[in-house]
């Protein structure tokens, strides 16, 4: 029998890789949610071409207008949303789509957390803040709810190709806080394969699951770094736990320093508890020698 599961934010990074490991199981049909006004991006227009191409279908809507999410979940099995945005956006859209999900019968809805432990987040980190308003109105619902937590993406924040923390032309990291503390790392396509396997397997998974390709803190991988490419670099601390909570406590908008609240949240909620790496054995993530070392021959390779 065949699954529908219908993919909000599938023209974003995550989103599109979720839909395309989807694809590639049996008896699986994919629907995308894609707003009309996407076609007037190229890159965006060709991601969502590529999916078409291999399978996929084309709901179009925004969950901005909620008439528009009828057609959009009917006939649908699961909702998976890859939402990025604001509250306009990850609680008004999001509790919208799965209140049209209710009204078709939708059986499961992932809701866009995929980060670090949100749960846990200081108040007044506003992407978290977001989603959790956004998960406490859609858990009161009649929906088997799926929350997939996933830490920060590996690949994006330690790609060698583009200078941030470790700026490997400079040959300088960048360490916050002691450097010590952990937080939990996956990449966007281990999180992307995990959520596309979650979004059809037939238990009932309400509630939590963590994915976590490492726990590691700034300075495991400046080290780790350092091992695999054979150079030393230089640390420079950016700012400490309290330099962190000084610039978001002064901002008149927290959106305006919404990455400074990321870091904040990293180095002061505890890494997961458990996590659910082996619920399928042949979608392991990688880990963080993995990712650098496969990133860095990559980049040689160039």
């Amino acid at each position: 029998m065949t699954s529908t599961v219908l993919i909000a934010g599938a023209t974003g990074k995550l989103g599109n890789r979720i839909a395309t490991h989807l694809l590639t199981q049996p008896d699986v049909a994919v629907r995308l949610l894609v707003r009309a006004s996407a076609y007037q991006d190229p890159a965006r227009t060709a991601a969502t071409d590529t999916l078409v191409g291999a399978g996929a279908s084309i709901a179009t809507g925004d969950v901005t207008d909620p008439t528009s999410l009828k057609a959009a979940t009917a006939g649908v099995d699961v909702v998976v949303s890859a939402l990025q945005g604001g509250p306009g956006i990850i609680v008004d859209g999001q509790i919208a789509l799965a209140h049209a999900a209710v009204r078709n019968g939708v059986h499961r809805f992932l809701p866009s957390d995929f980060a670090i432990d949100l749960f846990s987040a200081p108040a007044g980190a506003p992407q978290f803040d977001a989603r959790r308003q956004a998960d406490t109105a859609i858990d009161a619902l009649p929906l088997e709810v799926v929350h997939v937590l996933s830490g920060a993406f590996m690949d994006m924040l330690l790609d060698p190709a583009t200078p941030g923390l470790l700026d490997l032309t400079a040959g300088t990291a960048m360490i916050f806080g002691t450097g010590d503390e952990p937080f939990n790392l996956t990449t966007v396509d281990d999180t992307a394969r995990f959520v596309a396997r979650v979004a059809t397997d037939p238990a009932d998974l309400s509630g939590v699951h963590y994915l976590s390709g490492a726990e590691a803190s700034f300075n495991q991988i400046v080290a780790e770094t350092e091992r695999i490419t054979g150079r030393t670099l230089t640390r420079h601390v950016a700012g400490g736990v309290d330099d962190l909570r000084s610039t978001v406590a002064s901002a008149s908008d927290p959106w305006s320093v919404v990455q400074q609240w990321y870091l904040l949240s990293m180095l002061t909620v505890a890494p997961f508890p458990t996590n659910d790496n082996d619920r399928y054995p042949d979608a392991h993530p990688a880990t963080l020698r993995d990712y650098l070392t496969h990133a860095h021959h990559a980049l040689k390779t160039r």
